[in-house]
């Protein structure tokens, strides 16, 4: 294992951009599945996109609806196929109790990948996707029956 080295100018994370093809439509879903709040909402000239601010608990969530936007169908292949094209694959979440998430899921109706997925280190995973298909991870920690 590496040692961390110190990063030669402090920084943090402000934000993670998904682009969606419906804005309304993808804060609707992100507020309903997750309880993300809208910041705010407006037009980014410079991209040619309509913007969305949204936060959750300890970070904010980008929405980017473009003009021209195209659907690239490598990147929302099914595991794991997902993993090749290069760039971002999930956006993830670690929660203490997946077995009511995972249900919580079921009850709202969300496009399920996998429920409940041994990941061999201990943990435990239910994988979704959103309205416009992208991959988000949800985990538990330390939960595995034979991790």
């Amino acid at each position: 294992m590496t040692t961390a080295a110190q990063p030669p100018f402090p920084y943090s994370l402000d934000n993670v951009t998904i682009s969606v093809s419906d804005l309304d439509a993808s804060i609707q879903w992100w507020n309903r599945v997750f309880g993300l709040t809208l910041l705010a909402k407006s037009r980014f000239d410079a991209i040619g996109a309509d913007v969305a601010f949204l936060e959750g608990p300890g970070f904010r969530l980008e929405l980017l609806q473009p003009a021209d936007g195209v659907r690239i169908p490598e990147l929302t292949a099914e595991p794991p196929a997902h993993i090749r094209p290069i760039g971002n694959k999930a956006l993830v979440f670690r929660v203490e109790d997946l077995a009511s998430v995972t249900r919580t899921f079921r009850d709202l109706g969300v496009t399920t990948v996998w429920e409940q997925m041994d990941l061999g280190d201990g943990s435990i995973s239910t994988a979704i996707r959103d309205n416009d298909g992208n991959l988000i991870n949800v985990f538990q920690q330390g939960a595995s029956p034979i991790g």
